[in-house]
């Protein structure tokens, strides 16, 4: 009788377990609806056009509806091995335009070693992507009336892996190359491949040319370009920072991302954090790319929402929370190098 009672019992727990609802999955953190990096948009729509030719190939994006006059410039910088197209970045561009700027997109390389190869001879590579900037802004000015005037007292300079070599130097000889003044630089893991020496030798020897008044931010993942050599305290921002000697302490910050699986799917910080497509956007991207590169452009332009880029605050540090509430591991943030995992 009593065996009977616990069978009885035992089945009756069984079926209550299968009956309940499985826990929920733990999932990223959504994308916050205003703010740096948040889903509001001024602009609802935009206008792509290609120009150029090989590797001093380009293309502009314009906000549309509305269609403003004028509109601050972002020169985006695409990595090494994109060989067409712009889908490594379309993400970031996606939001940058339809925040109501004026996107450039240098097509600064062809093939493995078109126009450059690599860290080897940085100076084609150069010449290309100065090419692709001059082309964009010809079009965009030949109608005046009819496409969005960048606004390039309004620039700022976003560089993704051997894009932000390039855009670090760039940045630092605009004035002899005739470039729009950087107002803002976020380089996002930026790296020239470690196959002519440690150190990013493609850098150029100094970056004194960037103006002190520059607001720029660095970031590494922890496993990202640094972490692919044996010193990560020698490389991919930790070789940028200590060339950075005009811009003082408090305009410009490396920032350290670290893999962090705690829900599904996890936010990685191999090399990349940046990059992808619309659709295909995490959380890393509205809470901490796309937010840190909103603020720091504010912050550049208008003084505004600057805690969110600049400075050790909580909102700058902050990557918004897993679904059961635990906070995204935040940004590791530094003024000085090296950072370290």
């Amino acid at each position: 009788m009593l065996r009977t009672a616990a069978v009885s019992l035992c089945a009756a727990l069984i079926c209550a377990a299968a009956a309940a609802p499985a826990s929920a999955a733990v999932t990223q953190p959504p994308q916050p609806k205003t703010g740096p990096g948040g889903s509001d948009r001024s602009h609802a729509g935009w206008r792509v056009h290609s120009g150029g030719t090989g590797v001093d190939g380009w293309y502009a994006f314009e906000p549309t509806r509305p269609q403003p006059r004028k509109a601050p410039l972002a020169i985006v910088m695409h990595g090494y091995y994109e060989f067409a197209g712009y889908r490594s970045l379309s993400g970031l561009i996606r939001h940058t335009v339809g925040r109501g700027s004026v996107v450039i997109y240098p097509r600064w390389q062809t093939d493995v070693a078109a126009p450059c190869p690599g860290p080897f001879d940085i100076e084609p590579c150069m010449s290309s992507a100065v090419a692709g900037i001059r082309g964009a802004l010809r079009y965009l000015r030949a109608r005046p009336a009819a496409r969005v005037q960048p606004d390039t007292r309004r620039t700022s300079y976003f560089g993704f892996s051997f894009g932000g070599i390039i855009t670090a130097n760039l940045a630092n000889r605009y004035r002899r190359l005739d470039l729009p003044k950087p107002r803002a630089v976020f380089l996002d893991d930026p790296e020239d491949s470690g196959l002519a020496g440690e150190g990013e030798p493609a850098l150029d020897d100094s970056l004194a040319g960037i103006p002190r008044s520059t607001l720029f931010q660095c970031h590494s993942g922890a496993d990202g370009a640094a972490a692919d050599h044996p010193d990560f305290a020698a490389n991919s921002c930790n070789a940028v920072f200590p060339k950075l000697t005009t811009i003082p302490r408090r305009n410009k910050d490396l920032v350290l991302t670290h893999t962090d699986a705690h829900g599904q799917p996890a936010l990685s910080s191999d090399h990349g954090v940046c990059t992808g497509t619309p659709a295909a956007a995490d959380a890393y991207d509205w809470d901490f790319c796309w937010k840190v590169w909103d603020a720091l452009r504010s912050c550049a332009y208008s003084r505004a929402d600057c805690r969110y880029a600049l400075g050790d605050t909580r909102a700058h540090r902050f990557n918004g929370r897993w679904s059961d509430g635990r906070a995204v591991t935040p940004l590791k943030v530094q003024d000085a190098a090296p950072i370290l995992p």
